[in-house]
Formats: C-alpha cells, sequence, structure tokens
C-alpha cells in the first residue's frame, strides 16, 4: 500500500514497434526487442492483437 505512493501515472504519448518470441504465461514480453517508433497510428487506438 505504501509503495502506491511512490507512483507516478502517465500518458502514453508514443507508440513502438516491438518484436518478441511470445508472450509469457504471466502476460509479459519474453525477449522484446524495440524496433521504431511509429506516428501512423494515436496511443489511443492500440491494443493487444489476438494470439
Amino acid at each position: 500500500a505504501d509503495e502506491m505512493t511512490q507512483l507516478r501515472w502517465l500518458k502514453p504519448k508514443l507508440i513502438a514497434q516491438v518484436s518478441f518470441t511470445e508472450w509469457t504465461t504471466y502476460g509479459m514480453l519474453r525477449h522484446a526487442t524495440f524496433e521504431s517508433l511509429r506516428d501512423d497510428k494515436e496511443p489511443h487506438e492500440i491494443v493487444r492483437e489476438p494470439q
């Protein structure tokens, strides 16, 4: 609970294109690599694509 006072929430402004090997069982990206920044979409348009 005390950790919550140390958090700083941010609004997404940039979109990154990444490659990765797989999603873990915890919903994390395994071996993620930054590819580039994208400017063809707005942050609110981004959703996780179905597997």
